[in-house]
């Protein structure tokens, strides 16, 4: 009985066997096949974390094909630009350019030219017969004096050219073709011009001397021709009136009045041994409107019709036109009494667009 019943066991389980065999088949395939699903849960997982790099980027070094090829453009160092130059400031109003009056005609290759710059820098005059310049500090105290060459037989026509510096690194240029007495800087030449008047007659050291009619004067009551910031127009009537010859320094000379009452320095070349000639005014251009070149202009205070013995000289701004009152003539310089803004002053002729007739 017993070994018939583990015949009937054995059989039942190997009937059980056949029929769970295809069951467990499809259960190992699926065993199988699960670990290939496994990546794609992983990678849900990591683009979730974003402290966790992709496994791809760390796993291999990027070959030198993959790297960028425009990094050297990325990476080059930066030039930075050299600092500017500080910024010039406004101009203010221009610095005196005086020439002094030419001799001509002569019968010399050359001739010694007086020339006022403020602040210059530089100062050079061109002609037919060449250019000359001279480099300098120069100020309304301290004039140069530039040796001109002449071309021969011919009317030489000077430029004069001023470089003003007014600031560190700032600086200007200044020209002119007309004297300070508003005259063209025109020389002759004649070689075979004999000399048609007698030398000039340099002043004395000490003594008694005259002073031109419509000379600029500096530095009142002071030893030395400085400062020279401010400047006075000499309008007395009288050109007979004697001076005491106190001292002379380079280009200048030191003036004492009969009375003692004034004490300047002044020109050289406004220095005469004898009483010049007084200057004619012409009253018929009273009234007349003038019109100026510039919008400022150098002018020196008047009073009329009894004239300052000194005005004050000064750039005028802002101005436009104003109103004649008389018109003086001296040795070739024309100069106009004008009135402007309520005020009087003298003026060269060559700040008036066109002198009144």
């Amino acid at each position: 009985m017993p070994e018939r019943f583990a015949r009937i066991a054995a059989l039942a389980l190997v009937v059980i066997l056949i029929i769970a065999l295809p069951l467990l088949i499809a259960l190992f395939s699926n065993l199988a096949s699960s670990p290939r699903a496994t990546p794609t849960v992983q990678v849900a997982v990591l683009d979730a974390s974003p402290t966790l790099p992709p496994a791809t980027d760390t796993a291999l070094p990027p070959t030198a094909t993959d790297a960028p090829t425009d990094t050297p453009a990325v990476v080059a160092p930066t030039i930075e630009p050299t600092a500017p130059a500080p910024t010039c400031p406004q101009l203010a109003t221009p610095e005196p350019l005086w020439v002094d009056p030419v001799v001509s005609p002569t019968d010399l290759l050359t001739q010694r030219v007086s020339v006022t710059l403020g602040r210059g820098k530089e100062i050079e005059i061109s002609s037919e017969g060449g250019t000359i310049s001279l480099q300098g500090d120069f100020t309304a105290a301290r004039p140069a004096e530039l040796e001109v060459p002449l071309a021969p037989n011919i009317e030489n026509h000077l430029e004069v050219t001023g470089t003003v510096g007014y600031a560190p690194g700032c600086e200007y240029i200044l020209r002119t073709r007309v004297d300070r007495t508003g005259q063209p800087l025109v020389i002759v030449q004649n070689s075979a011009l004999a000399p048609l008047t007698a030398p000039p007659i340099t002043p004395p050291v000490t003594g008694i001397v005259y002073l031109e009619p419509f000379a600029q004067v500096l530095a009142l009551n002071q030893d030395a021709p400085v400062p020279a910031d401010q400047l006075w127009l000499y309008t007395a009537p009288d050109p007979a009136a004697p001076f005491e010859l106190m001292a002379r320094e380079g280009a200048f000379s030191r003036l004492l009045s009969s009375g003692g009452t004034l004490n300047f320095w002044t020109l050289n070349d406004n220095v005469v041994v004898s009483p010049a000639s007084a200057p004619t005014f012409d009253d018929t251009v009273a009234g007349a409107n003038v019109e100026f070149v510039s919008s400022t202009i150098y002018a020196c205070e008047a009073q009329y019709p009894r004239p300052l013995i000194l005005g004050l000289c000064n750039n005028i701004p802002d101005v436009t036109d104003g109103e004649a009152l008389q018109r003086a003539t001296t040795e070739g310089s024309v100069l106009y009494l004008v009135r402007v803004n309520n005020r009087l002053y003298w003026v060269s002729s060559n700040v008036l667009k066109r002198e009144p007739d």
